[in-house]
């Protein structure tokens, strides 16, 4: 069992006998990798559109009882501070879209058109709330691929939360800084390039494994004569003949 697991060893690639086959197939594992970077930068650029976001930063009043803070208090903040964060994200929040009220404040035809094409869930998947153990700020945020149309989002969805009449939230809301500039968000096109690159090298050195599999033929003496079983006597070695000066 001993011997036929030493075999088993002798008869396995080496890390020598990967470098060579890399080598070997470096062509074939470049081209790869360029064709399938290259393939994938065309596929972000064309298919995958930016996305821009807009943020506001809202303070969250916690109420202190008797003017002290202790441990409970503390709690009860951070289980406020989390409510408050889902609350920004709730149908509650998003319905009061389509009511006139707050539809005034888009003067944009078009992003009122942007608006009454967009379905409540889509609207509260493109909003993003984060807030920190350490304070009671929350980020309010709103993405979407018009960036002029997420600026206005998030001032109005921001006007929305801090107007609640939600007797557990009502007056706890203060805006501490308006909707910013829209910055583009997505798609990382380094990070797709380079997970294109990645996957390219990776089917590169696959097929050329691939073809070493199929390959019959002895890469070395010490090949030779494990499958033969016959003691190979002199190799010819590779070398180069220079061609003569033509007259």
């Amino acid at each position: 069992m001993d011997l036929e697991n030493k075999e088993n060893q002798e008869s396995g690639l080496s890390l020598m006998d990967i470098i060579s086959i890399i080598k070997l197939n470096w062509i074939m594992i470049t081209f790869f990798t360029l064709l399938l970077g290259v393939l994938t930068f065309a596929y972000v650029s064309r298919f995958v559109e930016d996305r821009y976001k807009s943020t506001s930063e809202i303070l969250v009043q916690v109420p202190l009882t008797g003017g002290q803070v202790d441990t409970n208090t503390l709690m009860n903040s951070q289980r406020l501070l989390d409510t408050a964060s889902e609350f920004a994200r709730s149908p509650h929040i998003v319905e009061k879209l389509r009511t006139t009220e707050y539809r005034s404040l888009i003067t944009n035809t078009s992003h009122l058109a942007i608006l009454d094409e967009l379905t409540n869930r889509a609207i509260i998947e493109s909003i993003s709330v984060n807030s920190s153990n350490t304070s009671f700020i929350i980020k309010f945020s709103y993405s979407h691929s018009d960036a002029d149309f997420t600026q206005v989002m998030t001032s109005v969805l921001t006007t929305i939360l801090i107007e609640n009449e939600v007797t557990m939230f009502k007056d706890t809301f203060i805006e501490l800084s308006p909707a910013s500039d829209p910055v583009d968000d997505s798609p990382n096109r380094i990070l797709y390039i380079i997970v294109g690159l990645m996957g390219g090298a990776i089917i590169g050195i696959g097929l050329a494994f691939i073809k070493h599999l199929f390959n019959n033929s002895y890469m070395t003496k010490e090949q030779l004569e494990q499958g033969t079983g016959i003691q190979v006597i002199g190799v010819i070695p590779e070398f180069t003949i220079k061609e003569g000066k033509k007259k």
